[in-house]
């Protein structure tokens, strides 16, 4: 999808500026959201109720930003998401002050990533697979925080995306 934009271009010439307007298109690279598995449960998220912005058009539809940091799904995902995560870690979970991040409280002999779970975002032709520290900010050698929010516009963001070689299909159609 992409939005048009005006942006200016000013050329000096004897003293005066020429304004010369230019139509810009944003563009975005776009995944089609099939479903996500955390462990080995798949969750047949439902989608139906997500409300989504004109920019996508479609529920499922989530965009992938290296220069987003953190990922973001529409509320009624995240929040189907965020109640398996918090049934498998099955430790005290909070959002901590001027934070809202869930995060949980975990036992730490070692591995601060012992006991988390795997996270897969099954896309329409591809499964990508997130071990759990592409998932999970560790934010003291205890607490684990969930890298994942809910937001207005679904984003893949860079978090999850280390150690993983992404190619883009640049063909338009």
């Amino acid at each position: 999808s992409s939005n048009p934009v005006r942006t200016q271009s000013f050329q000096a010439r004897k003293g005066f500026k020429k304004c010369r307007w230019h139509q810009v298109v944003l563009t975005y690279y776009v995944l089609n959201l099939i479903d996500i598995s955390i462990g080995n449960n798949r969750l047949k998220i439902q989608f139906g109720g997500a409300q989504m912005t004109a920019l996508l058009g479609n529920a499922r539809s989530i965009i992938i930003d290296s220069g987003t940091t953190l990922t973001y799904l529409a509320k009624d995902v995240y929040d189907q998401v965020a109640n398996v995560v918090a049934n498998v870690i099955n430790h005290e979970c909070f959002y901590p002050a001027k934070q809202d991040y869930l995060c949980h409280h975990v036992e730490n002999n070692g591995d601060p990533y012992e006991g988390l779970p795997e996270m897969t975002f099954h896309f329409a032709n591809a499964d990508w697979k997130l071990p759990p520290s592409n998932i999970f900010r560790m934010v003291e050698s205890v607490i684990a925080c969930l890298a994942i929010k809910d937001g207005e516009v679904p984003i893949f963001g860079n978090v999850v995306q280390p150690n993983m070689h992404v190619k883009y299909e640049c063909t338009q159609g």
